[in-house]
């Protein structure tokens, strides 16, 4: 389980920009709106749900993001 509130608020405005922004391509934004709903407290299985993804994605897209950052 993923726990709520892991982002910073630099983080989270970065984030809010992308998904925001007209700049990024769908793919990305999709990216970053999952980040958002994983950090206010939605599982992966809801978030995959509403997205039509597979859990494992919006898993695998979570572990990149700690790993990587947004770059």
């Amino acid at each position: 389980m993923i726990r709520s509130n892991f982002l910073t608020a630099e983080e989270r405005l970065e984030l809010e920009r992308c998904v925001r922004g007209k700049r990024e391509g769908h793919g990305i934004a999709r990216q970053a709106y999952a980040i958002l709903l994983l950090d206010v407290g939605e599982s992966c299985a809801q978030i995959a749900k509403f997205l039509f993804l597979d859990e494992d994605t919006i898993h695998g897209w979570y572990k990149a993001y700690r790993q990587n950052g947004w770059e």
